[in-house]
């Protein structure tokens, strides 16, 4: 089947929020047409890129979707709320929760012929910030299909939800930071900052080089959340998830 045949579909379901049928050929494209046709995906879709989600970043997130690594995925900005707010969902959705740490970047890092060093990286980040990313597969198995089919359907990102933004943390807080959330009240399994490729000033800098590495860049403005660090669940509707971050503070996500 053609890449326009593929991201015509995977788009189609995006805007429809239904999941596809079947997926466009049996066999999965490699990791590297997979971020190309991801990237086709948007172009289709015409909505406005707000930034980047880091799928895979913790060994259980890994161990669950059978991935070998960590992957890109989009944001867009019509799917980007607040601590606080109602997240919109239909009945089909998975609304899977994932407490990250996200950044928002106060300059762009475009592409070049170099590596970016951490400290480069780090450089360029504006404030940082707990969030939740909100995960939904539209591949017909779910998570049950092939990672290199989730990479094209946007790394399964569904929305982002930002809490108050922070200064930036010193280097070493980002691994040792500890994490909690609730559901509904019940408390889940916690995690820390090392979760997620060793902490998250270590994940954007992937991203930031990954990237690089295909002509392309983080823009100023850009928001990138990192991999969830914690447990993360399928929460219903009617649903209230409270996060906690340490150095980052607490936001709250109601279905």
């Amino acid at each position: 089947m053609s890449d326009a045949t593929i991201i015509a579909a995977f788009a189609a379901a995006r805007k429809s929020q239904s999941p596809l049928a079947t997926l466009p050929e049996d066999t999965p494209p490699d990791l590297e047409r997979a971020f190309r046709l991801q990237c086709g995906v948007t172009r289709e879709l015409g909505w406005t890129q707000a930034g980047w989600k880091i799928g895979c970043t913790s060994e259980r997130a890994q161990k669950a979707l059978n991935a070998m690594g960590p992957f890109p995925g989009t944001v867009f900005a019509n799917r980007v709320y607040r601590s606080g707010d109602f997240f919109p969902a239909v009945p089909q959705n998975k609304r899977v929760v994932e407490p990250e740490v996200c950044f928002t970047m106060a300059k762009g890092l475009p592409p070049r012929t170099g590596h970016y060093t951490l400290d480069e990286v780090m450089a360029a980040v504006a404030h940082v910030c707990v969030a939740v990313e909100v995960v939904n597969p539209r591949t017909p198995r779910g998570f049950g299909d092939a990672v290199p089919w989730f990479i094209v359907d946007g790394g399964l990102n569904e929305g982002i939800v930002l809490g108050e933004p922070r200064k930036q943390l010193s280097r070493a807080d980002y691994a040792a930071l500890t994490g909690e959330v609730t559901w509904n009240g019940r408390a889940m399994q916690g995690g820390a900052g090392a979760n997620a490729m060793g902490g998250g000033d270590l994940a954007l800098a992937w991203l930031a080089n990954h990237l690089n590495g295909h002509g392309l860049g983080l823009a100023e403005g850009d928001i990138v959340t990192t991999g969830v660090i914690t447990e993360f669940f399928q929460a219903e509707a009617g649903d209230t998830v409270e996060v906690a971050f340490q150095h980052l503070g607490r936001m709250t996500v109601r279905f």
